[in-house]
């Protein structure tokens, strides 16, 4: 009888686990592609200024977020996010809206990605 009840404490600790996980990268993508819409506006505006301020919150709120989504997602995935990140600040610096528009419509794209890949979908578990 010990041993059901462990065990089913522990699938209980699991799957609640799990839920919490999947609120937490869901709100954190959320409220990093609403910074990136911001972004993305700016720079078709050509509104350097603010482009660079939301740049920053951009990547002091990724920061935070990529140590949290490093304990359990895939790194590479991370990586890549990293490097387009990067690409991002590069144009935002020299102030190249076509290229920047597009890099931003790619880190849209990798952190919805990240987000719709860890539900708990048939497509995910095959």
């Amino acid at each position: 009888m010990k041993v059901v009840v462990v065990t089913v404490l522990i699938l209980v600790v699991f799957f609640v686990g799990g839920i919490f996980i999947n609120n937490y990268i869901d709100s954190s993508a959320e409220e990093l592609a609403s910074i990136i819409n911001k972004l993305d506006d700016a720079i078709e505006k050509e509104d350097w200024e603010a482009a660079e301020e939301y740049m920053k919150e951009f990547t002091n709120l990724w920061d935070s977020t990529k140590n949290k989504w490093q304990t359990f997602l895939e790194h590479y995935e991370i990586d890549i996010i990293d490097i387009a990140l990067a690409k991002v600040v590069r144009y935002v610096d020299i102030k190249e809206s076509t290229l920047a528009l597009g890099q931003t419509s790619e880190l849209q794209l990798l952190i919805k990605h990240i987000a719709d890949k860890k539900d708990f979908k048939l497509h995910n578990i095959l």
